[in-house]
């Protein structure tokens, strides 16, 4: 799994197992375009659906507990990537986490940089 690439949920399921955060396309279409944003933010939430769905014939059973191998490229000069065991619940709340550092970017720079007062942020 290689995190926001991949088209749709079916693709998602059968790669379970790893997933890649630093394999992505960084400005590309889904920050610049607000229509593709939120159908993959669909694509993305029918992938959260589908989680506790039976594949591969009913055989293997995808839930939250499931184990994954998550990959981090942890040096600026080093393309090579690390893995480390995880699972699907703990990464689902290292992205919660994560989106709320990012929100709270977004708020300093609402108040610091484009002027906006506490009274217009929601």
């Amino acid at each position: 799994l290689v995190a926001s690439s991949a088209q749709d949920a079916s693709m998602q399921q059968q790669q379970l197992g790893d997933l890649h955060y630093d394999l992505r396309v960084r400005g590309g279409t889904l920050e610049k375009d607000l229509v593709e944003s939120r159908k993959r933010l669909s694509d993305v939430s029918d992938v959260f659906k589908s989680l506790n769905a039976t594949i591969d014939g009913g055989n293997t059973e995808i839930t939250t507990a499931a184990p994954v191998t998550v990959y981090f490229n942890l040096a600026a000069d080093d393309a090579s990537e690390i893995g480390l065991p995880s699972t699907v619940e703990r990464e689902l709340g290292f992205c919660a986490h994560h989106a709320i550092h990012h929100l709270a970017m977004v708020r300093i720079i609402c108040l610091q940089t484009v002027g906006l007062n506490e009274a217009e942020l929601p």
